[in-house]
């Protein structure tokens, strides 16, 4: 099967009706757009391209957006381009420009909305897998990029460097060479062009080795999805805890070696234990019997942070960010709507503080601490949400609900509606 049937069968499995191609102008990006348009995998009016100038290389990366725009041009494709500072943001947030190169692109890939087709292939694949493995990964670090995930697809997943390289060749596709691929500086370039030639020398077939591997890992970590949070952590019914199902709640948490057997019967203690007991776990993991689950989850501290309360994105260390925008609604089941209006001078974002009271919207006046106990919010989550807050009185909690003095009534001009996240080093790919 050569390289535009192996997209074919991808984009035929994945995509129904418009997309967007995420386009660096390299060759890879190139030869998936070229492929897309010249096979009329997808028609010319229901694609997007997305490139995103992380204004890393000076003069060259604008060369690259240009070349990107003119093919778009002249094959009647919507281009939307992305500019960011990533070195800035780097040394901003305290990130490599690795992970701040992938906190920016997928930031503007979910600002698409749609599906967003990437040109990772299956050398990409066998890079990825490394990388994770010698980070010290789990189960879910052996799967690498796969032909979908989420709104991500990647056509030339199953496709070696080598094929593109053809494809580029017989078709004149244009491209930019990006002259960092060639220096080893960064962690992916030193796999791509110091370990693994050396790899190949001996084990040719190591990445169709690898892509087993990881369709094996992804089956393996499907047993274990019910579990998992979208959060980070796993949860199980007491009910349900067995010792098979103590490892995987483990394996799902991200938590897959050095635990022994007396880990695991501590877990199991835990379906009969009173609410707060816990055990700590090895790698800085932790399991706590909540009132109705047994959780397993990463301990994590957060320094004490604030920022000014401001419209768009606001960013804390970790990776987490919470959002403000404005919104038609006037309401939600969270309660994260606020009124624009009724934010006072001096409101921030930030962590959690001791003293802090709250007064939610229909509720009395008490300290946050007892309001978080009597919503049952997990006690290893309260550290990890983030506070609209003015002083010691916390006027929001972001994803839970909003205080009274910032809710929406008929006279509400302006509704923000707040949301938090997290983007980690761990979602490189």
């Amino acid at each position: 099967m050569d390289l535009a049937e192996k997209v074919k069968a991808i984009v035929s499995r994945n995509i129904r009706g418009k997309a967007a191609a995420a386009v660096s102008g390299g060759r890879d990006s190139m030869c998936l757009l070229d492929c897309l348009l010249r096979f009329s995998l997808i028609p010319a009016e229901d694609l997007t391209v997305i490139h995103v100038n992380h204004m890393i290389r000076g003069e060259e990366a604008y060369a690259d957006e240009k070349l990107v725009r003119d093919f778009c041009r002249a094959h009647g494709v919507d281009c939307r381009v992305v500019r960011e500072n990533v070195p800035a943001l780097a040394a901003e947030h305290g990130r490599s420009l690795e992970t701040e190169a992938r906190v920016v692109r997928m930031r503007a890939f979910g600002e698409y909305g749609g599906i967003v087709m990437t040109a990772h292939n299956k050398s990409d694949r066998t890079e990825s897998v490394l990388m994770h493995i010698f980070r010290g990964c789990g189960i879910n670090g052996l799967t690498g990029p796969t032909e979908r995930d989420g709104n991500i697809v990647r056509p030339l997943i199953g496709c070696m460097r080598p094929e593109i390289n053809e494809y580029i060749r017989i078709y004149r596709v244009p491209y930019s060479d990006d002259a960092t691929n060639a220096e080893s500086d960064y962690a992916r370039n030193y796999i791509r062009n110091k370990v693994l030639p050396l790899v190949r020398s001996r084990y040719p077939g190591v990445d169709d080795a690898v892509s087993r591997l990881g369709d094996a890992a992804r089956l393996a970590a499907r047993a274990s999805e019910a579990f998992a949070q979208p959060d980070g952590s796993a949860v199980i019914s007491p009910d349900r805890l067995t010792g098979g199902a103590a490892l995987s709640l483990m394996a799902a948490a991200g938590l897959s070696f050095d635990y022994t057997s007396e880990h695991v019967a501590a877990i199991l203690a835990l379906s009969s234990a009173r609410t707060g007991a816990g055990v700590d776990l090895p790698h800085g993991f932790r399991a706590e019997r909540e009132s109705d689950c047994v959780r397993v989850f990463a301990k994590e501290s957060f320094p004490d942070e604030e920022h000014p309360f401001a419209l768009g994105v606001t960013r804390f260390a970790a990776g987490r960010y919470a959002e403000a925008a404005e919104t038609a609604e006037r309401a939600d089941v969270s309660g994260s709507i606020i009124d624009l209006g009724k934010v006072p001078r001096g409101t921030v974002i930030r962590t959690r503080r001791n003293g802090d009271v709250f007064v939610p919207y229909g509720g009395k006046r008490k300290s946050l601490s007892d309001w978080l106990i009597d919503r049952k919010v997990p006690r290893y989550l309260r550290a990890r949400l983030l506070y609209v807050a003015c002083g010691g009185e916390v006027l929001a909690v972001i994803g839970y609900a909003t205080g009274a003095a910032l809710a929406t009534d008929e006279k509400t001009e302006t509704a923000v509606r707040l949301t938090a996240g997290r983007i980690t080093d761990d979602e490189q790919t």
